[in-house]
């Protein structure tokens, strides 16, 4: 029998293709073969200004078919934040305008002003080699590096040196940890951090914070962060997988880029944190497989008990089994990267690591 169960990449190294694009047509700033880095203007573009519909009539209380007799703007004309566009004497009533722009519609008791447009600069977001140009619209660009998918983030991206405050997979970020060394770096907790550590953060302006899970009452507050805050194994208070945390140890004191980026729905996108590396000869570029689970794949536990453990699949038995809730499911016998029995765990408990 053939189980496909979700994936999440985590790989020491691989050859890692990132695109970038320009929010509209625009012109690109670099040349196939150029190395980037995360910082560097790739594309310039300009994007169209908003618009506003002011209800006149309302505002100045007149009926719809009377307004335009108040209006002091003409379309086209540019105008200013504040500006008056509508004014009426007795009583005093007047409409501003909410933003520098231009007027480009009136009638129906109603004025349309658009904002000017935006010049917008693209950066290259990552340390790598520009692939492929996709004329006036963005580039490709290569990586070579180790990656880690994330289960939630905060949708920020950012950059800077890895800083492993914790001395393991299940202690969480202390404020008393995130002293001066963590200005301006990206640091890097165990189980979960607290308030304190998360305005420490934000005082000592640092440039992301990776944790293997986050508190649900902080959901808010890390949403409205300049940096990125990535969970790699979700909301709560869940201890890092043995495997990632082995990993951002590894490369402690490495740069590190963020992508805070996260959609779920019809169209999945995980965050991840890409680590440079020097590339070797015969680095495989990371494809995303959807291949069956077999014995001898990595796995980690999503659920509990067993949040956050990662291991070998050593058989698939082939009839369901019954679990301590007395459901009788399909389950894969795992045996743990940190030397435990063997265990037997629901499939619809793990995920893949590729």
């Amino acid at each position: 029998m053939r189980f496909h169960l979700p994936q999440t990449t985590v790989s020491p190294l691989k050859l890692i293709r990132r695109e970038r694009m320009l929010p509209g047509p625009g012109q690109i700033l670099v040349q196939e073969g150029e190395r980037v880095d995360p910082v560097q203007v790739i594309g310039i573009a300009e994007v169209p200004g908003s618009f506003h519909i002011l209800n006149v009539a309302e505002m100045l209380g007149v009926p719809a078919r009377s307004a335009q007799r108040y209006v002091k703007v003409e379309p086209g004309q540019e105008v200013k934040e504040g500006d008056i566009l509508a004014m009426r004497r007795m009583p005093r009533r007047v409409c501003r305008s909410p933003i520098d722009g231009q007027v480009t519609g009136s009638g129906g008791g109603r004025l349309l002003v658009e904002s000017k447009p935006q010049r917008v600069e693209v950066r290259a977001g990552y340390y790598g080699t520009v692939e492929r140009v996709y004329p006036n619209r963005g580039i490709s660009i290569q990586i070579a590096g180790a990656i880690i998918q994330g289960a939630w983030a905060n949708g920020q991206e950012g950059f800077g040196v890895l800083r492993v405050t914790v001395k393991g997979r299940d202690k969480p970020l202390r404020a008393r940890t995130v002293d001066t060394a963590s200005r301006g770096v990206i640091l890097v907790g165990g189980a979960r951090l607290d308030e304190q550590a998360l305005e420490r953060a934000v005082e000592l302006q640092a440039r992301g914070i990776i944790v293997g899970g986050l508190p649900a009452e902080l959901l808010e507050a890390v949403k409205n962060l300049p940096f990125p805050v990535l969970a790699t194994e979700g909301i709560g208070a869940i201890s890092m997988s043995a495997h990632i945390f082995e990993l951002l140890s590894t490369h402690d004191g490495r740069e590190a880029v963020i992508d805070g980026r996260f959609q779920s729905g019809w169209t999945t996108r995980r965050p991840e944190i890409i680590i440079s590396l020097p590339a070797e000869p015969g680095t495989d570029p990371l494809q995303l497989m959807e291949a069956p689970l077999k014995v001898g794949d990595r796995v980690r536990a999503i659920r509990h008990p067993h949040t956050g453990m990662t291991g070998k699949v050593l058989a698939l038995p082939e009839a369901a089994m019954r679990t301590v809730t007395g459901a009788r499911l399909m389950v894969a016998q795992v045996k743990p990267d940190e030397g435990e029995e063997p265990l037997f765990i629901p499939l619809v408990n793990l995920e893949i690591l590729r």
